[in-house]
């Protein structure tokens, strides 16, 4: 079969077509630990199959399901979670479906089968729709939050995915219906494009509030952590001060009742010296403030609960790494290992190592846990009541060690919970 020149001018401008959808997915989609090999093969594979399913089947129905289904494929080049490669490869497939019925009502075609071939030929309109389709991504580029909409909770996503999920359907009743002018059609068409351009609005204002109110809770708790060191540090210099200022009385007492054979007396007045020491423990003394804030809030918290703690720290006083991060990376950590130690009945503990090594930085958290682990796509579901603010304390990690080309593994068997976390700080 030798193909025409609309059919040669569709082939090249796919070509086109393909960057335009691999800038779409740029949009939603991190590409830092993206395979460019795999990533380069996939869009290949989508510009063969596409272009083949147009020449020898050209049917519209059959051409929106490959695309579709081609475009949840194609996200699997990126980390992401299924309801995020589905918001996104309905608003790219809705947003080029409506500028393609744009630029075809605008060169006088007016009829759209769904279930039947599409005999469209207009070269002029083609290369216009793929004009169009690079401007608006262009356009959508200016949405900067949508790619860290993965923590978006549930309810958010379902009004979301509601609107292109209703606009496809829209259209698929034009397609259909009878008795309507091209300005009628034109004008839905428009506006369907319009509110889905909302939408990528919506998304976006929603991933960055979320974002912005995920740092105003690191930040709460990164204050009550220093909060929680001062106060041990108050504490400990006003006992030790206390002591100073009775030493001598409490030395003379000691020996007078070390002299007169009273042992157990001086045992229980040394232990009452000891206990004005201890009022606020400090667990952590590494010199590093915000490591040591963070361990002895956690674990006057944990020791609160009746858990075990143990913790073995080799860090420098000063780490080339903002305390924010370290707050996010290790407050979370220790938060879901309290949580999973406190429902453990049994010898409940948790162990925390750290450990900085020539620019590694290497943290490891063991805890006891009884149940089942629930993971999703490779990602471990919270059992914790608040989903919405829970949940995100893994996906919060996993953005700051990117920073930091880090990396973090979870193991978990015979009860026992494990993650490891190894980033480059130098």
């Amino acid at each position: 079969m030798q193909p025409n020149l609309y059919e040669l001018v569709y082939i090249l401008t796919n070509v086109f077509s393909t960057y335009t959808i691999y800038l779409f997915m740029k949009i939603f989609f991190e590409t830092r630990r993206t395979k460019t090999n795999i990533e380069l093969l996939s869009y290949v594979a989508y510009f063969l199959g596409i272009t083949f399913i147009y020449l020898f089947v050209n049917i519209p129905i059959i051409l929106m399901f490959s695309n579709l289904i081609a475009f949840i494929l194609l996200t699997l080049n990126y980390e992401s979670t299924l309801k995020k490669r589905i918001l996104s490869a309905l608003l790219i497939y809705l947003v080029l479906l409506c500028v393609e019925m744009i630029a075809a009502l605008f060169t006088g075609y007016f009829e759209f089968p769904v279930f039947a071939e599409n005999y469209y030929s207009s070269i002029y309109g083609l290369i216009v729709c793929r004009i169009l389709s690079y401007v608006v991504v262009l356009l959508l580029n200016n949405f900067k939050n949508i790619k860290k909409g993965e923590s978006v909770p549930n309810l958010n996503w379902l009004c979301i995915i509601f609107i292109p999920a209703s606009s496809l359907y829209i259209i698929l009743l034009l397609f259909q219906a009878k008795g309507l002018t091209i300005g009628q059609v034109l004008a839905s068409i428009v506006l369907l494009l319009l509110i889905n351009f909302g939408t990528f609005y919506l998304y976006d204002v929603i991933t960055a509030a979320l974002a912005e109110r995920i740092q105003s809770m690191m930040i709460l708790e990164q204050n009550k952590y220093y909060d929680r060191q001062l106060e041990i540090m108050r504490s400990s210099l006003k006992a030790t001060g206390a002591i100073r200022h009775d030493i001598r009385n409490h030395i003379f007492s000691i020996r007078s009742l070390v002299q007169s054979g009273e042992k157990e007396e001086t045992l229980n007045y040394i232990a009452n010296i000891a206990a004005g020491l201890e009022n606020f423990k400090n667990y952590a003394r590494t010199g590093n403030t915000i490591i040591d804030s963070i361990i002895n809030f956690k674990f006057q918290e944990a020791e609160q609960l009746g858990i075990e703690i143990k913790h073995d720290l080799n860090i420098p006083e000063k780490l080339e790494m903002p305390s924010f991060d370290l707050t996010i990376i290790l407050g979370n950590l220790l938060d879901n290992a309290i949580y999973a130690a406190s429902r453990v009945e049994t010898d409940p503990y948790v162990d925390v190592k750290v450990k900085y090594d020539k620019g590694r930085l290497l943290l490891q958290v063991y805890n006891p846990f009884e149940g089942e682990i629930i993971e999703e796509e490779g990602k471990l579901l919270t059992t914790k009541e608040d989903k919405e603010r829970h949940g995100i304390g893994l996906i919060n990690i996993e953005k700051v060690l990117k920073k930091y080309d880090g990396t973090m593994d979870i193991d978990y068997e015979d009860n026992v919970f494990l993650v490891t976390i190894l980033m480059y700080i130098d």
